[in-house]
C-alpha cells in the first residue's frame, strides 16, 4: 500500500467545519421529529464526518488529489 494514499489531507479549519456539520447532523434529528430512516442517514453521515475530522484523511479527497492541508515549505 502506498503511503502516500493515508497521508493526511484535511486542514484544521475544515477539520472543525466538519465537526460543526457531524453535530448538527446528530441534532437536527432529535429537535425535529424526523423518521427513523431519516435519522438514520444523518447519523451516518455525521459518522463519516467525524472519522474524517479524527484521521485527518478523506477518502474522496484522496481520489481526487485534493488537500486542505498547509504544507510548510522546507527550506
Amino acid at each position: 500500500m502506498d503511503k502516500s494514499c493515508l497521508e493526511k489531507n484535511v486542514g484544521s479549519i475544515d477539520r472543525i467545519v466538519r465537526l460543526a456539520l457531524a453535530v448538527a447532523l446528530w441534532i437536527w434529528p432529535l429537535t425535529t421529529g424526523m423518521s427513523v430512516l431519516e435519522t438514520a442517514v444523518m447519523a451516518a453521515l455525521a459518522g463519516i464526518l467525524l472519522v474524517t475530522v479524527i484521521t485527518g484523511y478523506c477518502p474522496l479527497y484522496g481520489a481526487m488529489n485534493w488537500s486542505t492541508m498547509k504544507h510548510r515549505s522546507r527550506a
